[in-house]
């Protein structure tokens, strides 16, 4: 997106005072409930999980970067913009939904999303990867108006949400493909650079560290849900959520 600096900063990069007190909140209840994963207490629990979820963390260890050495968008000279079209839909974790009411943005949030495509063909591997399942159905979305523009743009096309913005955002055109361990570039950014050899490694290692942190914080979000729902409930984060899909956790 023009005028978005290229290595973009992953959240933990955020400037202690820009975190706010809900998602300092969902922070502390992580720390508090980490370890409910391990404990015997829970293995009925655990057991029912496991069936759904792979609950195992992506870590860089075994981790394949099929990505060509140093590519990273050119959003300064891009022509598209990657908020809009029917592709462009961004689910939100539980972070995320924190994050936008420590904004006052709540008014981003929705369950609405764009009927996929009749022909199955014509949908991206996330969008297949994620439709049916429980984070499709229990978890909202940014908000898009009639064209299918996220609305959180600004007038200047600019990311309003920056640099708070949503993790899928933040790693984004990367994405990974759980089930081979594989860290991909995303068809829908088609302006790409070679970044200098000096920048490349971080650009790189920022995207792909990006990608790693926004797919483990689902799995965050099932053991939260599973053992902490109704502290989520107080901290106002379940109001926002289809509850009736989370029906089993």
């Amino acid at each position: 997106m023009t005028g978005l600096p290229i290595v973009q900063p992953a959240p933990w990069d955020r400037p202690e005072h820009a975190v706010g007190h809900v998602e300092q909140a969902l922070q502390a209840l992580w720390r508090d409930h980490a370890a409910d994963m391990y404990r015997f207490k829970n293995l009925r629990t655990i057991i029912r999980l496991r069936r759904r979820f792979d609950l195992r963390p992506v870590s860089l260890n075994g981790l394949l970067v099929k990505i060509p050495t140093g590519q990273v968008p050119d959003c300064d000279n891009c022509v598209d913009l990657c908020c809009t079209g029917p592709n462009a839909v961004v689910s939100l974790r539980l972070r995320d939904i924190a994050v936008l009411m420590d904004l006052g943005r709540t008014d981003l949030i929705t369950h609405e999303r764009p009927a996929p495509p009749t022909d199955k063909r014509r949908l991206t591997w996330a969008r297949r990867e994620a439709d049916g399942s429980v984070f499709h159905k229990a978890f909202p979305v940014l908000q898009r108006d009639a064209t299918g523009t996220c609305l959180a743009l600004t007038e200047d096309r600019l990311c309003g949400l920056w640099p708070s913005w949503p993790l899928s955002c933040a790693r984004y055109p990367y994405a990974l493909d759980r089930q081979n361990n594989v860290v991909f570039y995303a068809r829908g950014c088609t302006t790409t650079r070679l970044a200098p050899l000096g920048e490349a490694p971080v650009a790189v290692r920022r995207l792909v560290r990006a990608t790693i942190d926004a797919y483990n914080e689902r799995l965050r979000d099932v053991v939260l849900l599973a053992f902490a729902r109704e502290r989520l409930r107080s901290l106002g984060l379940v109001a926002f959520m289809n509850e009736d899909a989370l029906q089993g956790l």
